[in-house]
């Protein structure tokens, strides 16, 4: 049989390889949001919740919880008086606040309890963004490890703005990484609720706001091999939007700022590595959370993530350094606390993304857990000591009160320190502790905070003219002095010794309370 031959068909040319480019993908597999649902979350909340709740009321109140308790418990007419004076920085919290003593009083666990739950919802906003950030198994993992920091405890359990303004960074942070997420363009509805968590960072405390810097390198590395226009415009109108409404808040506090933070002077270079014990807790601590946090820079498969991570946790510090170099300085371990949830999201993708591939790694499930109980060892002796009655202040107020109130009789007034001493707001401390029932008249006080729209009261410039009729005074000392009269001015130490003799004298942690009788 002939025929034409059978010519071979030709090979088909191999394609190029398309060169590799650096893509950032979504994050929310079936796994990850299955996790989700079981709770990976809901873990880290119960601790930060159990660890923030336990003993709440033990530690005593000091001058800020102070500072917060006389400005949310005037009228709202007094308050918002207050703050074109003083302070307005913190109004978007002390009117919160205000409103939530109406209903639950102002007990010290009363006063705690906002900052407890906002810390309680961060705790899952960082399980959230890890997992957004760095898969499934950093989730628990991050959310755990920032739910144990005693530097969340502490500020769980303190009656101010910090913790919300932590809360409202880790909400931001979590909205952007998921507009990111958008294949096209981002949908606004994720660029409006950025704005407005961007707007109440800022509204409770304005050194929050420099988180900025970090979201804006997250989403420039995020612009790699995608279209600018999906992304850009919403993201600059939140942001432009969110300062816009924040610039009277600014420019008040720019005008407040001598009386408010001029105490914090300029950090050195070194203190941006003195700082992280403060933000979490302990040095020991410090070094334990960046030692886990180095596997997830150095392995590949979370390298990209991890720039991102270091970003949100780092370029905030330096903005807040930089800016502290200039008249006023914001640089102090409270005011950066809105860094932690970046920091804990790093660890976090170290214990559960750099020990191994994935939740089930041979020979490495016993890792984890082992890295998570050696961090929380490191926690406990800080988190043991926040629970004191003394852990936020060295001076026993309500030991004091409790020793005048055994002996109060009606008629009895009251000599606070002020002077040099007036920071401690003592004054404040006292009326706070005192049963409601004891009025004691503040002998030497021509106009009171209230009237003055101030935390401070006017002291009579005559103090001779201030005595009344009171037949007994009780004088309030810092410290163990012998002699009564050492915090007050000549004239009010003269004024006293006219008319009064000392009778008895009591000590009561770091003060010391004298009762001035009449005519003995």
């Amino acid at each position: 049989m002939t025929g034409a031959p059978v010519l071979p068909l030709p090979l088909p040319r191999p394609r190029a390889r398309p060169r590799a480019r650096l893509r950032f993908r979504p994050r929310h597999s079936a796994s990850a949001l299955r996790g989700d649902r079981h709770g990976r979350w809901l873990w880290p909340a119960a601790l930060a919740f159990v660890l923030g709740a336990y003993r709440i009321g033990t530690p005593q109140l000091w001058r800020d919880e102070l500072a917060t308790w006389s400005a949310a418990t005037r009228s709202t007419g007094e308050l918002l008086d207050l703050l074109h004076r003083v302070d307005a920085v913190s109004g978007a919290y002390y009117l919160a606040l205000h409103y939530w003593i109406a209903v639950f009083g102002d007990s010290p666990t009363s006063l705690r309890a906002p900052g407890l739950l906002a810390m309680t919802a961060t705790a899952a906003l960082v399980a959230l963004g890890a997992g957004k950030l760095f898969g499934a198994p950093a989730a628990l993992p991050a959310g755990l490890l920032f739910a144990a920091l005693p530097s969340v405890s502490r500020y769980a359990q303190e009656a101010r703005g910090y913790a919300f303004a932590v809360l409202a960074v880790a909400a931001a942070t979590w909205l952007l990484l998921r507009a990111l997420e958008e294949p096209g363009p981002v949908r606004p509805r994720w660029w409006c609720g950025y704005a407005v968590c961007v707007l109440l960072a800022g509204a409770f405390h304005l050194v929050a706001v420099s988180a900025l810097a970090g979201h804006a390198a997250v989403v420039a590395i995020r612009l790699r091999g995608r279209p600018w226009r999906h992304v850009l415009p919403g993201y600059g109108l939140a942001c432009a939007g969110a300062a816009a409404a924040l610039l009277p808040l600014v420019l008040a506090g720019q005008r407040q700022a001598g009386r408010q933070i001029s105490w914090i002077g300029a950090p050195p270079v070194s203190g941006l590595v003195k700082v992280l014990p403060s933000l979490f807790g302990s040095g020991a601590l410090a070094v334990g959370l960046l030692a886990v946090a180095a596997p997830a820079c150095v392995r590949r498969a979370s390298r990209a993530a991890a720039l991102q991570a270091v970003l949100l946790a780092v370029l905030p510090l330096l903005a807040v350094w930089v800016l502290s170099q200039g008249s006023s300085s914001y640089w102090t371990g409270r005011y950066l606390l809105f860094t932690v949830p970046a920091w804990a999201m790093l660890a976090g993708a170290g214990v559960g993304v750099g020990v191994g591939v994935g939740v089930g790694a041979p020979g490495r499930r016993g890792v984890r857990p082992a890295l998570l109980l050696v961090l929380g060892a490191l926690a406990l002796p800080t988190q043991w000591g926040l629970r004191a009655a003394d852990a936020h202040d060295d001076y026993d107020l309500k030991g004091t009160a409790e020793l005048l109130a055994a002996d109060y009789r009606p008629g009895d007034a009251i000599v606070p320190p002020r002077g040099g001493a007036s920071y401690l707001m003592l004054d404040l401390g006292m009326r706070y502790y005192l049963p409601r029932s004891d009025r004691l008249r503040d002998v030497f006080v021509q106009t009171d905070a209230v009237r003055l729209n101030d935390f401070f009261a006017l002291e009579c410039p005559v103090p001779a003219d201030c005595l009344g009729s009171d037949p007994r005074v009780w004088v309030v000392t810092v410290g163990e002095s012998p002699d009564p009269y050492a915090d007050l001015s000549p004239a009010q130490a003269e004024a006293l010794k006219s008319r009064y003799t000392p009778v008895r004298t009591s000590h009561a942690g770091g003060l010391t309370l004298t009762l001035l009788a009449r005519g003995q």
